[in-house]
């Protein structure tokens, strides 16, 4: 985590064995240190008299890398986003004492960068263990599941991500990096057609696995052709692929019993007519998304709006699987494609040359670029609510 970030600040530097990892990992990373210097009680260590020699040779060793205060962690803190003596913290360090650890990230809140790494020490404690869960409860923190940070595991501490961004929900490419996505789409082309880009932006940096819940409609011209199409797509960019075998409703004369589409323009959204929970699909898509994320532990969840982009029946139904999944899995955030929805909260820049290499994937049988007048553009993205109720 020191390797990609800019600003570690540490609360408890103590021998600073911690710093000196962090910095010789990362010669471009700065460090502040705050500690008070006083051994309060007799069984510590005289840190009375090492933490003063410890920050002294830091200052020697790394005269432009460092800022040090010596004082009591709040003040420290304080003084420190006062200071901002460089740029917004991304890697945050407590551990010092175990009962002020809400109060002590409420006073770097404001110096925080939108996304923060947030390690907790002694973790064994009840009170830190609980100052934890009551951030998370919040909103205001959340596991962290990037793939790159999977294998560590550790009773003596814990790490989450927090920050501003992250409290408020907001999402930016940025935000993703290093994300563990699961990508749910109905069928082989959505993915090429809604987010391509995206995914071109992604490669190298973030964890995709892309799945599709409906095998090939019949009697199309790329019946034969798309699965192995999607596959070609996903092989390029070094994303996993997961097919389901659902099968393509008949002329959806039994979905439209459950899901009534505009009809006109004082309709704007779809109609849940009856509970979707009785389609015999629902379910199956219902189970099927919430053991791929039990499986997969995505932090988040890219998936079709409640619109069906441009109106297809069977992307709303797929949207409101993932959504119900999503609300009992409650670990990731819901990104849905913002094709036919207004003021997207994430906009991605087109890679047309890498989008356009997807589609030709998907030739001659299929040209997405000729059909369908936003294929090439910018792709867009809303944040989904799971507390807004939608059926």
């Amino acid at each position: 985590m020191a390797q990609s970030s800019s600003c570690f600040a540490e609360v408890g530097v103590a021998g600073g064995h911690a710093a000196l990892l962090a910095l010789h990992s990362n010669p471009s990373l700065k460090f502040i240190g705050i500690d008070l210097g006083q051994r309060l009680r007799a069984s510590w260590p005289p840190v009375n008299i090492y933490v003063p020699i410890v920050f002294k040779w830091f200052e020697t060793r790394f005269p432009t890398r460092v800022k040090l205060y010596l004082m009591d962690a709040v003040d420290g803190l304080r003084q420190a986003v006062a200071e901002r003596p460089f740029g917004s913290i991304d890697l945050l360090h407590l551990d010092a004492a175990k009962n002020s650890r809400v109060s002590e990230l409420e006073t770097a809140w404001p110096g925080l960068a939108g996304r923060c790494y947030l390690f907790q020490g002694d973790n064994k404690n009840g009170k830190v263990k609980e100052s934890s869960n009551q951030l998370m409860a919040e909103g205001r923190a959340r596991r962290v599941s990037s793939s790159r940070f999977q294998n560590f595991a550790n009773a003596n501490f814990d790490v989450l991500e927090t920050g501003p961004d992250v409290a408020a929900g907001k999402v930016s490419l940025a935000s993703l990096k290093d994300d563990r996505i699961l990508l749910c789409v109905c069928h082989q082309d959505d993915e090429t057609l809604f987010c391509g880009s995206t995914l071109a932006h992604l490669k190298d940096r973030a964890d995709v696995t892309i799945v599709s819940f409906f095998r090939p409609a019949p009697n199309r011209k790329d019946t034969s052709t798309r699965e192995a199409a999607m596959q070609r797509v996903c092989d390029s960019l070094g994303f996993q692929r997961v097919q389901f075998p659902f099968a393509v409703e008949p002329d959806h004369r039994r979905l439209r019993r459950f899901i009534q589409m505009p009809t006109g323009p004082e309709q704007t959204h779809p109609k849940i007519v009856r509970p979707l929970n009785r389609h015999p699909l629902f379910n199956l898509l219902e189970g099927s998304v919430f053991a791929m994320m039990q499986q997969f532990a995505p932090s988040t969840v890219i998936t079709h709006n409640s619109v069906g982009e441009y109106g297809h029946i069977e992307h709303v139904l797929l949207h409101h699987a993932v959504s119900r999944a999503a609300t009992r899995y409650k670990s990731a955030r819901v990104l849905n494609f913002g094709v036919g929805l207004d003021k997207p909260d994430l906009l991605v820049p087109s890679c047309p040359y890498q989008k356009n290499r997807f589609f030709d994937e998907y030739m001659p049988q299929w040209n997405g670029r000729k059909i369908y007048d936003f294929a090439l553009s910018d792709e867009s993205f809303v944040n989904h609510n799971l507390s807004d109720p939608e059926v």
